[in-house]
């Protein structure tokens, strides 16, 4: 059957991972329109029924590797940071030293002793950590997540570090103006970080719950210290992320380290990959790889870091 789908997934596809992966046919047509409509390519179709508690139930053995274990992996800045390995696109990359590595190395290179810093989309705490690491007991880190089963291991990775001195966490969302947001992320899934922020007049995609959480503009926060590095990772919310903090990003100049993902891009915030670097563009920052290379053009459909410089 030919592709009509942006990824190549066609009806075919779903009928197969069904009858593959849960011995079976879909029910009717009507689960086969969601299954297209909420998965780019075969992975994403792959994982949403691999996750799902059917499956689970089939599969006991196999699908035992997504029961929740909890255990903590001491970094090679010595900070050590609970991890879930259930999740095993980011807890389990993180475990085996392979996560976000060229990320990493970008904020080492940035942040001093004293320094202030701020993480949107904490998550666990993968960056919150290593930065309190970085900027010392002079230094503070502001970071905001609003999943709670993320936050919980992230407040716990505070404690641990004996941090408390230098994170300052708020268990909400960031955007252009403080409130309330709805949140949408899978019920069932091998990757917490996929949560996003509902755009209105939009539905969640098939199989993912929705949550109201708070919603701050960093502009409302009141920062001490001049800020040195935003970090930003929110699922294609970014673009709303800088729309709140115009008079932070005027007075400190902060370097700014974004995921750019033009799918969710689109669904959380309504424009494109590029029509987001001109907004930074607009207000004085230019883009490049975290490693040092000049972006013009948005990637087409890849999700990458890039790192937001100001203009002198």
């Amino acid at each position: 059957m030919p592709a009509d789908h942006p990824g190549g997934l066609t009806r075919d596809h779903v009928i197969w991972a069904y009858r593959l992966l849960l011995d079976r046919d879909p029910e009717n047509e009507d689960v086969i329109g969601p299954k297209l409509a909420g998965s780019r390519d075969t992975r994403e179709l792959r994982n949403c029924l691999i996750t799902s508690a059917e499956f689970r139930d089939k599969n006991p053995d196999f699908a035992h590797t997504n029961d929740s274990t909890v255990v903590i992996k001491e970094m090679a800045s010595g900070v050590r940071l609970f991890i879930d390995l259930s999740d095993h696109v980011i807890g389990l990359n993180i475990l085996r030293g392979h996560y976000e590595e060229e990320e990493t190395a970008f904020v080492r290179n940035v942040l001093k002793p004293g320094d202030t810093a701020i993480d949107v989309g904490a998550h666990i705490g993968f960056f919150t950590m290593q930065m309190a690491a970085l900027v010392g007991p002079a230094g503070r880190v502001y970071a905001f997540e609003p999943l709670t089963t993320n936050a919980v291991l992230l407040q716990r990775s505070v404690a641990e570090n004996r941090f408390a001195d230098r994170v300052r966490f708020q268990g909400a969302a960031v955007g252009a103006a403080s409130g309330t947001a709805s949140l949408t992320f899978p019920e069932e899934t091998l990757n917490t970080g996929g949560a996003y922020l509902l755009r209105h007049g939009t539905q969640p995609l098939t199989g993912n719950k929705k949550q109201d959480v708070p919603l701050v503009a960093l502009d409302d926060v009141k920062i001490e210290g001049r800020v040195r590095l935003i970090k930003m990772d929110v699922e294609g919310a970014e673009p709303q992320v800088v729309r709140g903090a115009t008079h932070l990003l005027q007075r400190d100049r902060p370097v700014i380290l974004s995921e750019l993902h033009p799918t969710q891009l689109d669904r959380a915030s309504g424009v494109t990959a590029d029509e987001f670097l001109a907004q930074m563009r607009a207000v004085g920052y230019r883009a490049q790889t975290p490693g040092g290379m000049r972006i013009d053009r948005a990637p087409s459909d890849a999700l990458v870091s890039i790192a937001l410089i100001p203009n002198p």
